[in-house]
């Protein structure tokens, strides 16, 4: 159903015209149009008195609507102009059609106001078919009448200088299906800027709606942006000449959306390569926004002369143009190969509007002047909505290829992280062994998906714990890796020795040239009489407590097969609790004040239950993975 109204509608622009065409030739009887464009005087000032019907006009100058108006009556507020005009013999209304600018003038026949009077230039829309009726059914006996216009030249730059660019007098009949055949003419050339302008919003919409899904692509917001702005610079314009708004549109929103394209699409480029704008082109888009609403007011009151319009653009855009074209090329040669597939569409944007601004440019001279165009029936196809479609077609394709390869990349790193989450919750135990005279917590909070802190807790055989704490360089599933070898690792050594310092030697050779990073850890053999024995690598002291125990320090794992590790020994009486913890504690960083939780916090907390430690360190704002371990020595009440 919806293809068959798209055919009806198009049979209607293309077809309707040409039929209103026939219809007034096929009846020359009945059917009558008389052209009037030749025989107006016109005459440059305002005065009610230049309407009546035997007012002298001998004086004023003559003029033709085919032609350009004398340069004495060209510019200026008001004009009159005056036609006697003769009517046909034969009986029934005679009506007058204009083509022009609505509301721009006011018609008088015979001393009479016939239809509305000027109105504000805000509201003027050009090219409209306007009908007045010279004589009723009835006929007033009179063979002529005296047709005289008063029209207000608005003297900005945005008007074309005349506010009517032809006249048609004849059967009331003739003269509607002439209007119609000209409404169909100038619809037909709308039709192809208001579909750049429809596909083009829906593509902006699209890829709004991508930089939703994936906000760290600022490419798809600018580029959003860009679209859309340039349809508006296509589809308004050619609203304005073909009467499809009123001419302030363009004034005051299609011309600054030239700008505004120009400032986003440089936005977009610079998004697209990766690269941030310097300071100059801030600058220059700050310019390109901000000028355009004072700059066409200025053109709207008329203070700047006919032509300024054109120059101001053209040499204010000439170096968003040249800018564009630079920074694909030096991207390209540095390496980067999509910036070669944005040359040819940019060229496409950038020239659409740049020979539009020449056109006009040389149309002051010479008003015939035109680029070629394609007419398909009364569908119009010029070279700028032309470009908007190759360079929509061209960056719609570039900007798809690189959305599809971004969304299998997400869809495999979080395939990755998934894989990730699941090693670890395997590696990292969810319940602790009973082993009888210890009580054992533990509490691990990864900062992200995935986290890269690890310990493992083991019973040895004749009582006592050997446990290990670490935390490995890095996130993802690279970091998940290295976790399961160490975690492999400790277990297989733990069958052979339980000893803290061989166990980080057997873990720091297992790492070397199978990690490009390092592992922090710490290793504990505590015996069921107290007697322990600790090990670290590069970590974090532990904590007796609520002091702090320093050990012999030593490298971190992975980094030197000359790495050596001893063991600091001392003894936990009944009670006492020995606490492991990453630096996701001591790191947890303030959000406001951005202080981190710091030493002197870590060791106050130290003697808490694990839960309670890694709790304050969250409320205090987790900026890492914090993993706590805490081994309280209790009396193992004797067998009766």
């Amino acid at each position: 159903m919806r293809n068959v109204l798209l055919i009806l509608l198009v049979l209607t622009v293309v077809v309707g015209p040409a039929r209103a065409q026939s219809e007034i030739q096929s009846e020359p009887g009945t059917q009558i149009l008389v052209r009037e464009d030749d025989g107006w005087r016109v005459h440059l000032g305002d005065n009610p008195a230049y309407a009546a019907p035997n007012f002298d006009d001998s004086t004023w100058e003559q003029t033709s609507f085919a032609n350009d108006l004398p340069d004495s009556v060209s510019h200026g507020n008001s004009r009159w102009f005056r036609k006697r005009i003769a009517l046909p013999a034969q009986a029934g209304p005679i009506d007058l059609l204009l083509i022009g600018t609505q509301a721009s003038f006011e018609v008088y026949v015979d001393g009479e106001r016939i239809g509305d009077p000027i109105r504000s230039s805000l509201r003027w829309r050009k090219d409209q078919e306007l009908i007045f009726p010279l004589r009723s059914a009835a006929g007033s006996g009179n063979n002529t009448v005296e047709v005289a216009i008063r029209s207000h030249l608005y003297p900005a730059e945005f008007s074309d200088g005349l506010s009517f660019t032809r006249a048609t007098t004849g059967t009331s009949a003739a003269i509607e299906v002439a209007a119609r055949a000209h409404q169909g003419t100038r619809v037909g050339k709308l039709v192809f800027p208001i579909a750049v302008l429809v596909v083009m919003s829906l593509a902006a919409l699209l890829l709004l709606g991508f930089f939703y899904e994936q906000p760290a692509r600022r490419e798809y917001l600018w580029l959003g942006f860009t679209l859309l702005f340039y349809a508006l610079t296509i589809a308004i314009p050619a609203m304005d000449i073909y009467g499809g708004a009123p001419y302030s549109w363009n004034a005051f929103l299609g011309d600054p959306c030239l700008y505004f394209f120009f400032a986003s699409q440089l936005g977009f480029i610079h998004s697209f390569i990766g690269r941030s704008p310097g300071r100059f082109v801030r600058i220059y888009q700050v310019v390109l926004i901000l000028l355009p609403l004072p700059f066409n007011t200025l053109l709207w009151r008329g203070r700047f002369a006919n032509g300024t319009l054109e120059w101001v653009e053209n040499s204010l855009t000439l170096p968003a143009i040249v800018l564009v074209l630079v920074i694909l090329v030096r991207a390209y040669r540095a390496g980067n190969r999509e910036a070669r597939l944005l040359l040819l569409p940019s060229v496409f944007a950038n020239a659409a509007g740049f020979l539009f601004g020449i056109e006009l440019i040389v149309q002051t001279h010479d008003p015939s002047f035109a680029f070629p165009s394609l007419n398909l029936g009364l569908v119009r196809f010029n070279f700028e909505p032309t470009f908007a479609a190759t360079y929509l077609l061209s960056i719609g394709l570039l900007i798809f290829l690189r959305y599809d390869q971004v969304s299998r990349d997400q869809a495999q790193t979080q395939a990755e992280l998934e894989s990730a989450r699941t090693i670890q919750q395997i590696l990292i135990p969810e319940e602790l062994p009973n082993i009888p005279g210890f009580r054992i917590e533990s509490v691990y909070h990864p900062a992200q998906q995935v986290g890269g802190d690890f310990f493992q807790i083991l019973p040895i055989e004749g009582g006592g714990i050997l446990a290990v704490l670490g935390d490995v360089s890095g996130k993802g599933l690279p970091a998940a890796m290295n976790v399961a070898l160490l975690v492999g690792t400790f277990r297989t050594l733990a069958e052979t020795t339980t000893d803290p310092a061989e166990i980080l030697t057997g873990l720091n050779r297992r790492l070397l040239g199978r990690s490009k990073g390092f592992t922090t850890a710490i290793a504990v053999r505590i015996a069921p009489n107290g007697e322990a024995a600790l090990a670290i690598a590069g970590h974090l002291n532990p904590y007796l407590s609520g002091r702090e125990l320093v050990l012999e320090a030593a490298l971190p794992l992975g980094l030197t097969a000359e790495a050596e590790y001893a063991n600091t020994t001392l003894t936990l009486a009944p009670d006492d609790t020995l606490t492991l913890l990453t630096d996701g504690v001591l790191e947890a960083r303030d959000a406001t004040t951005h202080e981190l939780f710091g030493f002197d916090r870590t060791l106050a907390i130290s003697a808490l239950p694990a839960a309670e430690i890694a709790a304050t360190a969250q409320r205090f704002g987790q900026d890492d993975d914090i993993a706590v371990l805490t081994l309280t020595r209790v009396a193992v009440p004797l067998k009766s």
